[in-house]
């Protein structure tokens, strides 16, 4: 007599194996695809994706030099005044309720009972 315990391990063992199958079947069609339609591997799709950011950095970075207001040593000057102002100015605006939004008087009075 076959027990239950039996059964479960050999439908186990076929799902296991029919997993197995499916994948390497779907895997060689899924390339086969690809070859069929002219498409790339992974590697090759990667590797395009990757050059493409490389290059669009360094077109990128050519393009903000080239186009750039200013030159380098006055945008330092530039930042650092916005920044020693920023600091001179930050203590006075902090000066009322601790909070960094105005105060508003609408509907601060309470409304008298009769």
């Amino acid at each position: 007599m076959v027990s239950v315990k039996d059964l479960q391990d050999v439908v186990d063992d076929l799902k296991g194996e029919a997993t197995k199958r499916a994948n390497d079947l779907f895997g060689e069609g899924k390339t086969e695809v690809r070859r069929a339609v002219g498409g790339h591997s992974d590697g090759a799709i990667f590797g395009t994706l990757a050059l493409g950011l490389v290059l669009g950095a360094i077109v990128g970075a050519a393009i903000a030099l080239l186009f750039a207001p200013f030159t380098g040593d006055e945008a330092r000057r530039r930042l650092s005044e916005s920044v020693e102002k920023a600091r001179t100015t930050e203590p006075a605006a902090k000066a009322g309720n601790g909070s960094t939004r105005p105060v508003s008087s609408v509907g601060s009075t309470p409304y008298a009972s009769s």
